[in-house]
């Protein structure tokens, strides 16, 4: 009894490692030494196993069946048989290849396929993830083999760059690629070629439709199943909006520094152009005709000096606006004559006003800076002459999301001015609003005159475009909101103003120049004028006698010309005032001054410019004083 019972346990166990042998292994060598067990039920099996497909054998413990399972190999010499639910389970398949059987030794190969065909399942659903993910993936995902021929193109890609899918596998990767970008792409494909992944880095692409992209993008070299690097994988992400917004970011922190670089000097810078010009044209007045010319080229010269000034002012937006309802029709036709001695007998100006009124609200000086620096950028692009058109027309915009710069739908005047010159390349065009970029010599540009027209134009409400072409020459279109407003009428301007006829002028500046200038000026036609260097003493005067007006620098020690002003409109209200300022940087006690209606000249003026001011101010009506809030 103890021998048999040894015998089943030797054969239990037996059972047990071949079983635990299966279940562990891909692929086994059976040496199988039982019987060949066609009996049901299945539970009679070693294995657990039902029997599917053409049974052969079961592996069994009983030892009176070693010789027939011998016999029965040899009778169905490579026969195969399968048994699925091993081990008590439904996801395993074995199957038993009996390939020789000699004296009861059947030789077999079992083939284990759980494991397999779990990994094939697994490996399915990866795929099928994966798939998903490409498909749905907002990014363009693109690869390629080592010779930069796409071999797939997801859905992603089609939305970025406009390509459908079988318009771009066959193709080169090169069809993509920026001029400048191109000469790089094989040295990239020979790093991915050595397994190198290159990852987040920025680059440019060209769309179908011409457009160019910024784009992040990541690529991994892909690998078949020995290793060997067979192609590249590329995940493209489109990131021009990103950029735009860092730059203009970027652009407005610049042009904050620039203002307050700007406003540091150009009070100063100021006073000193104010003191040449008006110096020079004392000179002038009585000078003698070998003398003129030079007197003239050097006034020409402060003038400059002066523009690039308030350029360099207007551009940082340090100089506040005084918009008011305008026709631009009217300004277009008010500034011709500027315009056609700017541009020189060599070109021909051609000016096409809208048929109605196109009304504005703008800064009437400003826009006349918009058609005075885009004809001389005309100008400069045709040193052989030619034609500059400027026309203006009512235009309407429906709603568009996707319009850059984003403009509310509604009425907008459309001002045009063309030329015929040279045009603009695309490497140029990309930066041509960039402050201080120029692409005119040294002495001829300062770069500020394009991005002045941007701020204005953007300020206003409006937006700019370049339209170019190398042969045809350049467009600039221009779009501003129209009002429903009726336009203001300009004031005639006059070179020399009105006389003063005894009006008494009580002139507080602290730069002693200057103060002398605008005095000699102001006597020179008709007015009284007392001067002081201070906003106390100021005060001190007003409260001694009668004065008509104050005219007042803005940046004095102590007192500040607005504070002036608020003074002497509380407590003088009869009293006129004008500000006057060699840097208009508002603060906010400036700015609510100006809101009220207080009149501002600007440094460097003329002596018509100044003398306009004061009998304008002299004339207007003096309201009910501003408080602080």
């Amino acid at each position: 009894m103890r021998y048999r019972q040894r015998r089943r346990d030797r054969a239990t166990a037996g059972h047990d490692r071949w079983r635990n042998v299966v279940l562990a292994a891909a692929v086994v060598l059976v040496v199988a030494i039982g019987v060949a067990d066609l009996a049901t039920p299945p539970e009679l099996m070693v294995f657990g196993v039902a029997a599917i497909g053409p049974p052969v054998a079961a592996v069994s413990a009983r030892p009176w069946a070693v010789a027939m399972i011998g016999l029965l190999a040899l009778l169905v010499a490579w026969g195969t048989s399968t048994w699925q639910g091993l081990a008590g389970t439904t996801d395993q398949v074995l199957r038993l290849w009996v390939i020789a059987g000699l004296a009861g030794l059947s030789v077999g190969f079992a083939y284990h396929q759980r494991t397999l065909e779990r990994r094939t399942h697994r490996a399915a659903e990866d795929e099928s993830r994966l798939a998903e993910i490409v498909l749905s993936s907002e990014d363009a995902i693109i690869t390629s083999d080592l010779n930069g021929i796409v071999t797939s193109w997801n859905p992603g890609a089609e939305r970025m760059y406009g390509y459908r899918a079988e318009e771009m596998i066959g193709q080169s990767v090169l069809r993509l690629l920026t001029p400048d970008r191109a000469p790089h792409f094989p040295q990239s494909l020979a790093r991915i070629a050595r397994g190198e992944r290159i990852a987040h880095f920025e680059s440019r692409r060209v769309c179908q439709d011409g457009t160019v992209l910024d784009i992040s993008a990541s690529v991994s070299p892909i690998r078949d199943r020995h290793g060997t690097v067979v192609g590249a994988a590329a995940t493209e992400r489109d990131i021009t909006d990103r950029k735009r917004v860092l730059e203009r970011s970027a652009r407005a922190e610049r042009m904050e520094s620039l203002g307050q670089l700007a406003g540091g000097v150009a009070h100063d810078f100021n006073n000193l152009l104010a003191i040449i010009i008006n110096y020079v044209d004392f000179a002038l007045e009585s000078a003698e005709a070998d003398t003129r010319e030079d007197l003239t080229r050097a006034r020409a010269g402060a003038e400059r000096a002066r523009d690039l000034t308030r350029q360099l002012l207007l551009f940082a937006r340090e100089e506040p606006a005084t918009t008011e309802h305008i026709d631009l029709n009217a300004v277009i036709d008010e500034t011709r004559a500027l315009l056609d001695r700017t541009i020189g007998a060599h070109i021909q100006l051609v000016t096409r006003p809208a048929a109605e009124p196109l009304v504005i609200r703008a800064d009437r000086g400003r826009v006349e800076q918009i058609l005075l620096n885009l004809v001389i950028n005309a100008r400069d692009a045709m040193p052989d002459g030619g034609v500059v058109k400027i026309e203006a027309a009512t235009t309407e915009l429906a709603e568009d999301p996707t319009r850059r710069p984003p403009l509310p739908p509604g009425q907008y005047a459309h001002l045009t001015v063309s030329d015929t010159g040279t045009g603009v390349p695309p490497d140029v065009a990309a930066h041509i609003f960039e402050p201080f970029f120029t692409t005119k010599s040294r002495h001829r540009g300062t770069g500020l005159g394009l991005a002045t027209v941007y701020g204005i134009v953007t300020e206003a409400g409006g937006s700019i475009s370049l339209g170019s072409d190398s042969t045809v020459g350049t467009t600039f279109h221009i779009l501003l909101p129209l009002t429903t407003a009726p336009a203001v009428a300009e004031s005639p301007a006059a070179e020399r103003g009105p006389r003063g006829e005894g009006r008494h002028v009580l002139l507080a500046e602290d730069d002693g120049e200057v103060s002398q200038i605008a005095a000699r000026i102001l006597r020179a036609h008709g007015y009284d004028v007392t001067t002081v260097q201070s906003g106390q003493a100021a005060l001190d005067h007003l409260a001694e006698q009668p004065f008509d007006l104050l005219l007042t620098d803005i940046v004095m020690p102590g007192m500040s010309g607005a504070q002036l002003v608020d003074a002497v409109r509380r407590d003088h209200p009869a009293v006129g005032v004008l500000l006057v300022s060699g840097y208009s940087a508002a603060s906010a006690e400036v700015l609510r001054l100006l809101a009220a209606g207080v009149p501002i000249v600007y440094k460097p003026f003329t002596a018509g410019e100044l003398l306009q001011a004061v009998h304008q101010a002299t004339l207007a009506p003096h309201s009910t004083p501003a408080g602080p809030g």
